[in-house]
């Protein structure tokens, strides 16, 4: 496992869902109840393209890509985002986004 990409590739990921929902927000778009699974798919489709570039080729590693990504993103979470939101992690599509973002590499794994 490449830790150092591992890492970089989790900021990545939250730094690109924090900004694509304060869009959404400063938009007044977050609102409605569907964007909630529209930006948890969204965390999953990029946690998928991200793996696509570290190429796990067991379903353990892309597990652990997927668990350090969603580990990352819990503690910037936690620092950055209870600022603006203390109650995040009563969220459902903020847990649904990190089911998706462990699982997403899954997918990318080669039938043998």
């Amino acid at each position: 496992m490449n830790w150092k990409k591992a890492a970089i590739f989790g900021v990545f990921l939250w730094i690109l869902m924090f900004v694509i929902v304060s869009v959404f927000i400063a938009f007044d778009i977050y609102k409605f109840a569907f964007m909630g699974v529209v930006t948890a798919v969204i965390a999953g489709a990029i946690s998928y393209t991200l793996a696509r570039k570290v190429k796990p080729n067991t379903a353990s590693l892309a597990l652990s890509y997927g668990l350090i990504w969603v580990i990352i993103g819990i503690v910037l979470d936690t620092i950055v985002t209870t600022r603006f939101n203390s109650e995040i992690f009563s969220s459902w599509s903020l847990w649904l986004g990190y089911s998706l973002v462990l699982l997403a590499p899954l997918l990318i794994l080669k039938k043998k």
